[in-house]
């Protein structure tokens, strides 16, 4: 699968977004008046850094998920062909940015060949392992 670069389109509202989402959140975390006087710039930045780290976890936890979901229940080993059934084990993922977020990993096993493999990292993709 050929990578796809963002439009500068699609970057612009996907930050339009996002600054919605942050309305939301001062609002939640101080309330419709907003943060008070006492409140300083360093405070309003930690805040915007959890809601940053928590929108990227989120973002990357459900488009993984997604994409997992596409390849199915069952994929054939890479070695002998055999079709075997997918699961999921679980996965914590450190990204470019230092956070990380918790991916559902499709896995298979075949007893055939007795081995493990991943649907995902075993394909032709290229440069990019797909989840």
């Amino acid at each position: 699968m050929a990578k796809v670069k963002l439009t500068s389109e699609e970057i612009a509202r996907i930050e339009e977004l996002a600054k919605g989402w942050g309305k939301i959140i001062v609002r939640r975390h101080w309330g419709e008046q907003g943060p008070g006087l006492d409140v300083d710039l360093n405070e309003m930045e930690e805040v915007a850094m959890a809601a940053v780290r928590a929108l990227l976890a989120g973002t990357l936890e459900a488009a993984t998920a997604q994409q997992a979901d596409q390849l199915g229940s069952e994929r054939a080993c890479p070695d002998c062909g055999r079709v075997c059934p997918l699961q999921r084990a679980p996965r914590p993922i450190v990204v470019r940015t230092g956070s990380t977020f918790d991916h559902d990993e499709p896995k298979a096993h075949c007893p055939a060949c007795r081995r493990d493999f991943f649907p995902s990292a075993s394909g032709p993709e290229g440069e990019h392992a797909r989840v």
